[in-house]
């Protein structure tokens, strides 16, 4: 009996101790995970104020007072390191771009054929943009606030959105955009070229320092809301920041906002518009 009370008892501690060996085991792994989980919180908060550095650098840039050190908004990437992050900063003159309530139809049609719409449907989606701004049966037009109203128009989905709302703005008032400052898909509608000889003529003219004035002398048509402002066709540029770290954590901001060329240093600029985890410029 004695001995079978020794072996039941041996049997007992040997339980307790595979099932403490179990436990301390999902406490280490657990301790492990949440470890990893706060070391890629913080590396994550790294690259947010990363990509909010770059922001900084680039109205500080924008502001420079002299040309040669001055940025260029025509989409070219600015790249530099902070606090061990990879940080690339592009910045587009919103007069670069297809504003929504003055651009013709057959521009805004220009601009859905260069993303890949066969010309009906970019026709209609033209159309709808145009219904929109002059109203009718009665009813006033209505003007686009924000880039992300093309959303909801008929016979937009999300993919094409996400092709062309780079293209769009709000904010220039211009009839037709500046071709110093559009992107491959504006300058394929503006010129009504192809979309690969737009990306060539881009890429060309980003790898040369831009001339002094608004326009650079390569603007069409007029402005619908009032003069240009000189210095790079305006006060309005569309911000692209995007910061890496090096275990891959990657975040990018896309930040519309009005710059203060002149006056007060306490408030440089004033954002229109903030968007996080957009990290591709036009």
């Amino acid at each position: 009996m004695r001995l079978h009370q020794r072996g039941t008892a041996l049997l007992l501690v040997l339980w307790v101790t595979i099932l403490l060996a179990a436990l301390l085991a999902g406490v280490a792994a657990a301790s492990r995970s949440h470890g990893q989980a706060a070391l890629y919180g913080a590396e994550r908060v790294r690259a947010e104020l990363a990509a909010e550095a770059g922001l900084a650098h680039a109205v500080a840039g924008l502001r420079a007072p002299d040309l040669q050190h001055q940025w260029v908004p025509d989409g070219r990437p600015y790249t530099f390191t902070f606090d061990g992050a990879r940080v690339t900063v592009a910045v587009v003159d919103v007069s670069g771009m297809v504003d929504l309530n003055a651009a013709p139809t057959t521009l805004l049609g220009g601009v859905f054929r260069s993303a890949g719409v066969d010309a009906l449907q970019a026709g209609q989606l033209a159309d709808a943009i145009a219904s929109r701004r002059r109203g009718g049966s009665g009813q006033p037009g209505e003007p686009f606030r924000a880039v992300d109203q093309l959303a909801s128009l008929p016979g937009m989905d999300l993919a094409l959105f996400g092709r062309v709302e780079r293209a769009f703005t709000v904010y220039s008032g211009r009839n037709y955009p500046d071709a110093s400052y559009a992107g491959a898909q504006v300058l394929a509608a503006l010129r009504n070229i192809g979309a690969a000889q737009a990306r060539t003529l881009v890429a060309a003219r980003r790898k040369h320092p831009a001339q002094q004035g608004a326009g650079n002398g390569q603007a069409f048509g007029a402005v619908a809301n009032g003069p240009l402002v000189a210095g790079y066709g305006g006060v309005v540029e569309r911000v692209f920041s995007s910061a890496e770290m090096p275990d891959g954590n990657r975040v990018g901001l896309d930040v519309t906002l009005r710059l203060a060329l002149t006056g007060t240093q306490a408030r440089p600029y004033k954002v229109l518009d903030w968007r996080s985890d957009s990290v591709q410029a036009p």
